[in-house]
C-alpha cells in the first residue's frame, strides 16, 4: 500500500514540474517492492525518463523487467497495466529498431 502513495507522489511531483523528485519517489517504489501494480507503474515510467534522456541502457533494464514479466501481467492485470505494456513495448521496439542498446 506504500507504493500506491509513492506513485501518486510521483505523479502529483511530475506535474507540478518536479521529475528529479518523481524520480526519486518511483526509485523508491521499486526498492520498497510490496505492490506489483505500483512496481509496473514504477518501471515503466523510469524507462520512459530514461528514454527521453538518452540513457538507453537504464531504459532497457526497466523495459526488460516489465517484459519478462508481460504474460503474468496480461493474465492478471491486463485492464489495469494495460497502457504501461503497450508502452513498454513502444520503447522496446524503438531501442531494437535503432539499436540504441
Amino acid at each position: 500500500m506504500k507504493s500506491e502513495l509513492y506513485i501518486n507522489k510521483a505523479f502529483m511531483q511530475l506535474k507540478k514540474g518536479d521529475i528529479d523528485g518523481a524520480v526519486c519517489s518511483m526509485k523508491k517504489v521499486i526498492e520498497m517492492n510490496d505492490d506489483i501494480v505500483s512496481l509496473v507503474q514504477a518501471h515503466c515510467l523510469l524507462a520512459e525518463y530514461y528514454f527521453i534522456h538518452q540513457n538507453y541502457a537504464c531504459s532497457k533494464e526497466h523495459i526488460d523487467w516489465i517484459m519478462g514479466r508481460q504474460d503474468e501481467l496480461e493474465k492478471e492485470y491486463d485492464d489495469l497495466l494495460n497502457d504501461e505494456i503497450i508502452n513498454t513495448n513502444v520503447l522496446a521496439e524503438l531501442i531494437d529498431k535503432y539499436l540504441l542498446a
